[in-house]
């Protein structure tokens, strides 16, 4: 029985990290595991695109960097393309990702957002090794079930979120992004209430939660 429990428990943690909390897949294809690996990637953004979706392409750039022997470009020449767009009528949120013509992968974004999610989707389902970024094979769209996903930092007693580097902080944010969520919600430790508004401790903790380090980060 306790056997039976264990696999049943551990099916569902499964496919809690299988699903995400993006959305529904529409129309998920099979899964083709041979890839190919490659060194380098070309990452094509529309120049009339803003600051958010310029972003977004550093967020994969990095991503892909990382975790893996592979540089991401944006001029020249490499044996596989990645484009990130927006088109309407997706729904609210909700991105797409298709074969691109004349080869390569194409993510589209409904929105901004959108093509946040679609990226942290198809690196999910992508390949990092000693060969290179081998492109996952998913194609296919998703749409968010529902408008607010959100993760709360309890921003108090000396806990990560209250003492890690705000680099790491923001990189963790940046993981959830990529993930589908939408809203994070910060605590003001109370502690900190009865002393004044300008009490030192107070005027840290706010500025470490509202600073967000002089803006020198890639935020989507």
């Amino acid at each position: 029985m306790k056997q039976s429990i264990k696999k049943q428990m551990m099916a569902v943690c499964l496919a809690m990290c299988c699903c995400g909390v993006a959305g529904a897949d529409t129309n998920p294809p099979a899964v083709t595991l041979h890839v190919q690996a490659t060194k380098a990637v070309r990452l094509v953004v529309p120049s009339e695109s803003g600051s958010v979706v310029g972003n977004v392409g550093r967020v994969f750039a990095r991503q892909v960097q990382q975790r893996c022997d592979a540089k991401v470009i944006t001029t020249g020449d490499a044996p596989l393309t990645v484009e990130l767009t927006i088109a309407s009528g997706i729904g609210a949120e909700g991105f797409r990702i298709e074969d691109r013509p004349g080869g390569g992968v194409r993510i589209v974004g409904n929105d901004e957002r959108g093509v946040l999610y679609g990226v942290g989707k198809f690196l999910r389902a992508s390949r990092y090794d000693k060969g290179g970024f081998a492109p996952g094979s998913w194609r296919g769209t998703s749409v968010p079930q529902k408008p607010v996903r959100g993760i709360y930092f309890a921003t108090h007693f000396n806990n990560f979120y209250h003492d890690a580097p705000i680099e790491e902080v923001e990189r963790y944010v940046e993981e959830l992004g990529l993930w589908g969520f939408n809203t994070v919600a910060f605590w003001y430790d109370m502690r900190y209430a009865g002393r004044g508004f300008d009490d030192p401790d107070a005027v840290q903790l706010r500025a470490r939660l509202t600073d967000r380090a002089g803006g020198k980060t890639d935020r989507a």
